[in-house]
């Protein structure tokens, strides 16, 4: 593709830009679409009010109002990797240098899970338009069967209520029972108020409902925190444990369960949805199929059931991952392609190591996703920070009242070595 294009938004606080100085401070988008949040608020905006920087959030291809091809076809999709995207991000550095005369000036660039491993990775590919990275729960390890995530769902929710992960377990191992017995999936279809009850002959229909179930766990935990006194965790968790409600498998159930609503959990009517190639689909404009197929492609990230350290039961294989890649985009796009793409990746970015300087690496311990990430300092330029009791993302908002002190000391330290990066 020639000259490509980049969405961005910019921040009002173009006057207080020091003509000639800088710095540039840039959001990096990822598999959503951008706003003017980190803008107006959180970690970045906190910084550049502090230094008065000109900001940018910058919205990457194929995703949000980007669009750069008829529809997202595999074919026209070949143009959504990692590379392109990285270069669009250096065009648009460039681009915005030469338009506000500041050639000179330094940019630090700012970005979440995987916009945070793009932001580390684009500090190692063009150091000299990029000074320094503040990569917040980056997945920079690639890595097809990822196990550890519900492994870390799992000691979430754990560390909360030990009880809540016995209790899990059994909810699973219930609904696994039921789907091994005669109509065991007709009874499933009534506690969870199912639009069809589970084809217990298509492994793929019941690692898909497995998958729905252990998700809406995986949710909570990622996305944990506090809200009018009570974690999310705690809320579901608080309900798992409640001995009244009847059996560990009517609490799951009454988790799930909308009255108003069928849940769709039906795997072939999922692919019918995500096949749609159309801008205007759902698929489109929800991103799953452009972040699927760089999952297929370049990361795999695979959150599966191969793990005897998680209790979400044994349904969602790495083969079941592997299938939805073919079945949405083509048996061209198999398991070997996934595991090339995955080692290309590593080899390309480094991996676990990733050879930079000026990347801070922060973490949550909650969050599932910092088992693929730096949680130890790689040199004395590129720390990391693992942040206890702290979910997905959490330090690139601004400090809060019900922020606790490791999480208001990590963002304290991100601003120290951004101060230093800029004033350097």
């Amino acid at each position: 593709m020639d000259n490509p294009t980049i969405g961005s938004l910019q921040s009002p606080r173009q006057s207080d830009l020091v003509h000639g100085i800088g710095p540039i401070l840039i959001m990096v988008g990822g598999e959503w679409e951008i706003s003017t949040s980190f803008l107006e608020t959180g970690l970045m905006f906190d910084l550049g009010v502090a230094h008065g920087a000109l900001m940018f959030y910058t919205e990457h291809r194929y995703y949000g109002a980007s669009r750069p091809t008829k529809d997202t076809s595999p074919e026209n999709m070949q143009y959504l990797n990692l590379e392109q995207a990285m270069a669009d991000l250096a065009y648009f550095i460039e681009t915005k240098k030469r338009e506000f005369g500041i050639e000179k000036c330094s940019v630090v660039v700012f970005g979440g899970s995987y916009a945070g491993s793009m932001a580390a990775w684009a500090r190692l590919k063009y150091p000299h338009l990029i000074q320094g990275a503040v990569a917040s729960s980056a997945p920079v390890y690639a890595k097809a069967d990822f196990y550890e995530y519900y492994e870390v769902v799992t000691q979430s929710l754990y560390a909360y209520n030990p009880q809540c992960v016995v209790d899990i377990q059994e909810a699973f191992r219930s609904v696994e029972e039921l789907l091994a017995v005669e109509d065991g999936h007709g009874k499933l279809k009534e506690y969870f108020n199912l639009c069809a009850a589970p084809d217990v002959t298509d492994p793929d229909d019941l690692a898909y409902f497995m998958n729905l179930l252990a998700e809406k766990f995986a949710g909570v935990v990622q996305s944990d925190r506090i809200y009018q006194g009570k974690t999310s965790i705690s809320r579901y968790c608080d309900i798992m444990t409640a001995t009244y409600l009847g059996s560990p498998l009517q609490r799951l159930a009454l988790l799930i369960y909308d009255e108003n609503v069928c849940l769709d959990a039906n795997y072939n009517n999922m692919i019918t949805a995500y096949r749609n190639k159309s801008w205007e689909s759902a698929a489109a404009t929800s991103m799953m199929r452009q972040w699927l197929f760089q999952a297929c492609t370049e990361y795999g990230y695979c959150q599966t059931s191969n793990s005897d350290k998680s209790v979400f039961g044994t349904l969602f294989p790495l083969e079941f991952f592997v299938n939805l890649c073919k079945n949405l985009y083509g048996d061209y796009y198999n398991e070997d392609l996934m595991n090339a793409g995955i080692k290309r990746t590593n080899i390309m970015y480094g991996g676990f190591k990733p050879d930079v300087t000026n990347v801070v690496f922060t973490n949550g311990d909650v969050d599932p996703w910092y088992a693929l990430s730096v949680i130890e300092d790689l040199n004395d330029l590129s720390p990391a920070i693992l942040i206890k009791g702290s979910s997905h993302c959490r330090d690139l908002f601004s400090d809060d009242s019900t922020d606790s002190k490791d999480l208001l000391n990590a963002r304290a330290k991100v601003k120290q070595l951004v101060g230093n990066w800029l004033n350097s």
